[in-house]
């Protein structure tokens, strides 16, 4: 009793458990009124087709068996809900199964019986319902009744009898064996099943919060430009609580555009846009895009993310106009120290010239001074008028490449220049951008005559130009094998009135990095003592351009 209780008794439902035990009972249940069913079919059907061959003692026991069956099935279903954990109602209904299919084993022939398979079915329902240790019960209670029913029939005798009992049970046994070690199995996989759906489930959740939490925009678009999702921070930067559904150029025209141009997006690309929501204010917004692709790197749209930067741009814009005010007091300073020593040479030699004791040769000497100082003194003029001047600059598309390659012409034939410089151009796009092509011819040959300048020292002098396009941005590198410099240098290159040269005013790259700002480049520069200077300038592509591929390279010696 004790035996029984311990195996048939219920455990708990998450002990490594596939289902809820209900749930399974039904499952089991249903089987069994299954089986009973195509018993019954199967005994209608034959006994229709062969009625001669089918003797009343056989059929009729069966039909009183199954409709037992049928009724005690009943009662238990509609018993089922107050059942389900009795163990003791639980075991009467699987040894009771035993029992039907040994009756209809014996009516039906005990050699010849095609119910024998029904035993091995009901140790596997039995285990699947109470595991190992269930299986094995219900086994051995099968092969009780097999065993009498074998002993009590005249089909075998002697040896056959002990040979057939022994094989029917041991086959029971293994059955039951089998069946359990696969329920535990099942069951196994359904905790773990469960344990890894909770953990998805979480992370999915921790994620979702993340991305509804984080103070950037998060849009998600499906290849027809429809956005599918969007954060909160999205519907807060855009003004816009109805985003998802809607066509990504109603929402946000620029941004289409520029994605529409850039094609296939190979790696995320970063770029600035103005915004005009519907209170009509205008948002300066950063956006990087990127493509989203399944497991097979097939596309599935576009990611975007975004964030509002016009209140941090209205901060930097007042720190640079801080930063002008700084720099109108450190002109003023070094205006005055350049304008001292001309001034000192100018009224010097006035002041000798005053005297009447100087011949005409040495007279005509001092002119020549007064002369050149006052030519000294109105270059630092101009030049220092160019750099504070406010910049009216045209904005027009314009061929960067082009213009390199006319400005590497220009250097060339500049007696003035070292003229054993090789030069090599390279380039990889064609791409335009938005500029002035005056101001940024002036700026760029600025920038390669001082490369020249460099190398005048340098026995191998070679001036590489190369230009290309990445992450949705014009790059171009100018790159010299001359003299170099340290970090004290590089860290005041474009600093007014600084200079390495005995000649110049030291205003030339400052106007040259003034030039670039007012282009939003953004200058890079790498130098380092006895290998030479890299200017890596990166200028922001036009927005009607179509973007060219063909990668061409040429040199010039």
């Amino acid at each position: 009793m004790k035996a029984a209780e311990y195996i048939f008794k219920n455990e708990e439902p998450d002990d490594f458990s596939l289902a809820a035990f209900e749930e399974r009972m039904t499952i089991i249940q249903g089987i069994r009124i299954f089986f009973l069913a195509a018993i019954l079919f199967l005994t209608i059907v034959f006994q229709s087709i062969q009625p001669e061959f089918l003797n009343p003692e056989v059929w009729v026991p069966i039909y009183v068996i199954l409709g037992i069956s049928f009724l005690l099935n009943g009662l238990f279903l509609y018993a089922f809900k107050n059942l389900t954990h009795h163990w003791i109602a639980n075991s009467i209904a699987f040894g009771y199964d035993a029992v039907v299919i040994t009756s209809l084993i014996y009516f039906t022939g005990i050699s010849q019986s095609v119910f024998l398979f029904m035993y091995l079915v009901y140790i596997v329902l039995c285990g699947l319902a109470y595991r190992r240790k269930g299986a094995i019960i219900m086994a051995l209670w099968t092969s009780s009744l097999f065993s009498i029913l074998m002993v009590l029939g005249p089909s075998l005798e002697g040896r056959s009898l002990y040979f057939a009992i022994a094989i029917n049970n041991l086959a029971f046994l293994s059955v039951a064996v089998l069946s359990g070690i696969l329920s535990e199995q099942f069951d196994f996989i359904g905790v773990e099943l469960k344990e890894r759906g909770r953990e998805l489930a979480s992370l999915k959740d921790f994620n979702q919060l993340i991305v509804e939490n984080v103070g950037s925009g998060f849009l998600t678009v499906d290849p027809d430009f429809l956005i599918s999702h969007c954060n909160n921070s999205a519907t807060r930067i855009l003004d816009d609580h109805m985003l998802v559904g809607k066509h990504l150029k109603e929402i946000f025209p620029s941004l289409h555009k520029r994605i529409v141009s850039l094609g296939e997006v190979d790696e995320p690309i970063r770029f600035e846009e103005r915004y005009k929501n519907y209170r009509e204010e205008q948002l300066i917004i950063e956006s990087i895009v990127s493509l989203l692709e399944d497991s097979e790197q097939n596309s599935l749209g576009y990611v975007v993310m975004f964030q509002d930067l016009t209140e941090f741009k209205r901060l930097e814009f007042n720190m640079r106009q801080q930063e002008k005010m700084a720099a109108v007091g450190q002109l003023a300073a070094g205006i005055a120290h350049e304008i001292r020593n001309p001034l000192a040479s100018i009224s010097g030699s006035i002041q000798m010239l005053s005297t009447p004791d100087f011949s005409e040769d040495e007279s005509q000497r001092l002119m020549r001074i007064v002369v050149r100082e006052i030519d000294r003194l109105n270059n630092l003029i101009n030049d220092f008028l160019e750099f504070v001047r406010p910049d009216k600059m045209k904005e027009e598309p314009l061929n960067l490449v082009g213009l390199m390659q006319e400005i590497l012409e220009m250097v060339k034939l500049n007696q003035k220049l070292p003229q054993d410089v090789k030069q090599t151009f390279t380039r990889s796009t064609d791409r335009r951008i938005l500029g002035d092509e005056d101001k940024l011819k002036q700026a760029l040959l600025n920038i390669v005559i001082n490369g020249y300048q460099a190398m005048e020292q340098v026995e191998e002098k070679e001036l590489k130009v190369d230009c290309s396009e990445s992450s949705g941005e014009f790059v171009l590198k100018i790159q010299d094998k001359g003299m170099g410099m340290d970090e004290n240098n590089i860290r005041r290159l474009f600093e007014p009135f600084h200079t390495t040269k005995s000649k110049g005013t030291g205003l030339g790259l400052a106007i040259t990095h003034k030039i670039l700002e007012n282009h939003q480049a953004n200058v890079f520069v790498e130098s380092a003592v006895g290998e030479g200077t890299t200017f890596i300038i990166k200028f922001q592509l036009a927005d009607d351009d179509n973007p060219g591929n063909e990668a061409k390279i040429s040199q010039v010696s």
